[in-house]
């Protein structure tokens, strides 16, 4: 399993059985798309910072041929200290928990996103992406179906072009 460390962290320290502890970690990982998309950005502590950002219409002159490419949106991802993180409110909303347990949920989770971080550890946060390492760097990848949610509004738009005389 892909988080096995958070899942038996998540079993000891909140007494709970493996598919329960399973279960909770894919709401909260649920939660956090769900933030990203409603909100357009949710901070994680242990992580960083998501934001969708928009990317307005763009024209390129090649040659005797414009290419104009529809606007979009992209997901990126900020390695920086989260102080208002919305994690432990995410948590708590997602599993049910009571307060004390959604803190030491919160605790476990971004223990565990920080070991991964700095021990440039592949991990991958369902539905929001993947973080692996690139030429000795740590690289956020969004997941294809959050990259094609964001940019619903934008499905019906494609690049195309324009020669010029």
């Amino acid at each position: 399993m892909e988080h096995d460390a958070c899942i038996a962290l998540l079993e000891k320290k909140l007494s709970l059985d493996k598919q329960r502890a399973v279960k909770l970690l894919d709401a909260v990982f649920a939660g956090l798309v769900e933030v990203l998309v409603e909100k357009g950005e949710v901070s994680v502590k242990g992580l960083g910072y998501f934001k969708v950002v928009h990317i307005p219409f763009n024209r390129q002159k090649q040659d005797n041929v414009v290419r104009a490419i529809p606007p979009r949106k992209k997901i990126t991802f900020l390695t920086r200290p989260v102080v208002g993180s919305t994690t432990r409110h995410i948590i708590g909303r997602t599993t049910g928990l009571v307060d004390e347990d959604a803190e030491v949920f919160s605790r476990i989770l971004s223990g565990y996103f920080r070991e991964s971080m700095v021990k440039k550890r592949d991990l991958l946060l369902e539905g929001l992406g993947s973080f692996t390492e690139v030429d000795g760097k740590f690289r956020f990848v969004p997941d294809q179906v959050l990259h094609e949610i964001v940019n619903n509004c934008f499905e019906h738009l494609s690049a195309f072009e324009v020669p010029i005389h």
